[in-house]
């Protein structure tokens, strides 16, 4: 999340602040990419993936507020939530100026990508809502930002595999440390080099990151369509674009939603998808 120089997250009193993702600051001067929206243009409407939960014995679609108050306050967008698996979305898309899919402790059922192991806990109705929505949000053109689940479900969308990396060695990198309160968990855990000529290089003008991911499920063999787009130590990766979309897609391992509103890189990433999502929504006026 911050870049290399030390800026941004882990650097002292923003991090305990425990402000997150709700805190407003001025996005910068910086206009493209990733530029903040002209105020008077029209507020773009982003899809926010969710998944069913059990509350007291009732299901609720959920989604953590840290997403939605990044894409309303860092992104410019207005929110709305999408449950699965959403039969329906096919005949709405085209009033969505954007889709995102964040992250949630379930794991993408293996069988979905052609595999019969995997023990985590499970959310069908997101598979079948993500599965199903970014291949007909990409042809339609509509940008797509995936964070942690949401990049992995981007690679199986394509063709790609995953693999579970919690019980191997290289799985206690990627993990957060339940000991320590919410912010801490989400500071910046490892580096990532970031590949030449792509999407996340040109948005940030870095070849090294430190990032925060926090998963068990990481990319197999990467999806035809898709490109590499930053990498760990360890050789994870841990960020993928889609070169071919017709609009800004783009899908992270880490978690840039918790500080958006604080942290260099990731307002950096929430600016880019709201400027993709205000172009199409000021063509669609």
């Amino acid at each position: 999340m911050s870049t290399g120089s030390g800026a941004g997250i882990g650097s002292g009193d923003e991090a305990g602040s425990g402000t997150g993702a709700g805190a407003r600051t001025d996005p910068g001067p910086r206009r493209d990419p990733g530029a903040p929206a002209d105020p008077g243009a029209r507020t773009p409407l982003v899809a926010l993936a969710c998944v069913t939960e059990d509350v007291g014995g009732v299901p609720h679609p959920a989604v953590r507020q840290v997403y939605v108050s990044a894409l309303e306050d860092v992104a410019g967008c207005a929110v709305v939530l999408l449950p699965g698996p959403a039969a329906w979305l096919p005949s709405v898309l085209d009033r969505f100026d954007g889709l995102v899919l964040g992250g949630h402790e379930s794991d993408v059922a293996p069988e979905r990508y052609g595999d019969l192991a995997g023990l985590g806990l499970r959310a069908p109705e997101r598979d079948e809502l993500a599965l199903s929505a970014l291949p007909l949000a990409i042809a339609a053109g509509l940008p797509v930002l995936g964070i942690c689940r949401g990049l992995q479900e981007l690679n199986v969308a394509y063709g790609g595999t995953l693999r579970d990396i919690g019980a191997l060695p290289l799985g206690a990198g990627h993990r957060e440390d339940l000991t320590l309160g919410r912010d801490e968990q989400y500071l910046p855990r490892h580096d990532v080099a970031v590949a030449e000529g792509g999407l996340l290089r040109e948005l940030t003008g870095q070849s090294a990151l430190r990032v925060n991911s926090l998963h068990q499920q990481a990319i197999g063999r990467l999806a035809p369509g898709l490109r590499a787009e930053a990498v760990a130590p360890d050789g994870v990766i841990e960020a993928v674009s889609a070169p071919d979309a017709p609009a800004f897609a783009l899908a992270v391992q880490w978690h840039p939603e918790w500080y958006a509103a604080s942290d260099p890189l990731s307002k950096r990433l929430f600016t880019a998808f709201g400027a993709a999502a205000a172009e199409r929504a000021g063509r669609r006026r």
